[in-house]
C-alpha cells in the first residue's frame, strides 16, 4: 500500500512538473513570436521656438488659422508673457493639441512700447515636421505690417505707433501656406 502511494506521488509530481514545463515554453514561445513594438509618435503638438531678445516685460502673441478656422481672432491664438532681459530668451508657444496651421501671424508686444526688439530664430515643428527660419529667412516667409520697421541683416524689429495705434505683427506670406499646405498631417 505505501508502495502504492509512493508511485502515485511520484507519478503526480511528475506530471505537475512537466505541466509546470509545458506554462513556460509556451510563455517563452509568444514572448519571441510577439510583434515589435514601435517607439509612440511625439506628441501631435505644433511646437513654435522664438530665439529672441525682448528688453520689457511684454506678451508674445501667435494667431493661427487652420481648416476650421479662417479668420484670425482671440479664439485661435496663443499667448506667452516674456520677462524683459537684455540677453537672448528661448520663448515657446504651442497650438492646441493635434492643429497644423494653414497660416500665422506673429504679434511682437502688447504693452505699447516702442523698445526694439531682436529677431534671431524661430523654430516650427509637428511630429516629423521642422522648420528653421533665421532673420533673413524668417522675412521670406513672413511680412511685416505698418506698425513695423524690420531689418533682415541684424534682426532688429522697429516697433512704432502709428496715428496713435499700436499694433506690430509679421503675417504668413503666400509662400509659407504653401510651404504648410504641402507639410500638412
Amino acid at each position: 500500500m505505501k508502495r502504492i502511494v509512493l508511485l502515485v506521488t511520484i507519478c503526480l509530481s511528475i506530471s505537475l512538473f512537466s505541466c509546470g514545463e509545458k506554462e513556460k515554453k509556451a510563455k517563452t514561445e509568444v514572448t519571441t513570436t510577439d510583434p515589435v513594438m514601435e517607439a509612440p509618435k511625439e506628441e501631435s503638438v505644433f511646437k513654435i521656438n522664438l530665439d529672441i531678445v525682448v528688453p520689457n516685460d511684454d506678451e508674445i502673441e501667435v494667431f493661427y488659422l487652420d481648416y476650421d478656422n479662417q479668420a484670425y481672432s482671440y479664439k485661435t491664438k496663443v499667448t506667452k508673457k516674456v520677462t524683459g532681459d537684455t540677453k537672448s530668451q528661448n520663448i515657446e508657444l504651442l497650438l492646441p493639441k493635434e492643429i497644423f496651421p494653414t497660416s500665422l501671424r506673429f504679434d511682437f508686444g502688447t504693452k505699447n512700447s516702442t523698445e526694439n526688439i531682436v529677431f534671431n530664430t524661430v523654430k516650427m515643428s509637428y511630429e516629423d515636421f521642422e522648420l528653421q527660419l533665421n532673420s533673413q529667412e524668417f522675412l521670406s516667409f513672413f511680412v511685416p505690417n505698418e506698425y513695423v520697421n524690420y531689418t533682415k541683416e541684424t534682426g532688429v524689429i522697429e516697433r512704432k505707433m502709428v496715428d496713435g495705434k499700436y499694433d506690430p505683427y509679421f503675417n504668413s506670406k503666400p509662400v509659407f501656406k504653401k510651404k504648410l499646405e504641402l507639410e500638412a498631417r
